[in-house]
């Protein structure tokens, strides 16, 4: 079996754990972190560094949900979770773009 660098950053777990567990609830809560110090006037390298820590941990949620859902059989639930992570990824790309649009104002 061959493995790679990224295999340690890959969840071997099933996807309602994935995508509730590491996916919705931290997502949550990184995001409350965010926008607290953002509304409490963090300096910009902090808002930078906080922005860049959300949208990588998107980014790798993303991934893990999509391979966790392409290990169990194709379900409704599994393309609903794809689409719904998507979906968030956008939205946390759009949130940071336009908070940092605001802020070098």
């Amino acid at each position: 079996m061959k493995t790679s660098p990224w295999s340690a950053l890959t969840l071997h777990k099933p996807l309602r754990e994935v995508f509730w567990f590491y996916g919705v609830i931290p997502s949550h809560i990184l995001w409350g972190m965010t926008l607290l110090a953002y509304f409490n006037g963090a300096t910009l390298g902090t808002n930078i560094l906080m922005f860049a820590v959300v949208l990588v941990y998107t980014a790798w949620i993303i991934a893990q949900i999509w391979v966790s859902s392409a290990m169990q059989e194709a379900t409704l639930y599994s393309d609903i979770a794809r689409y719904l992570t998507a979906a968030w990824g956008l939205n946390s790309l759009l949130l940071v773009i336009f908070l940092l649009l605001q802020r070098l104002q």
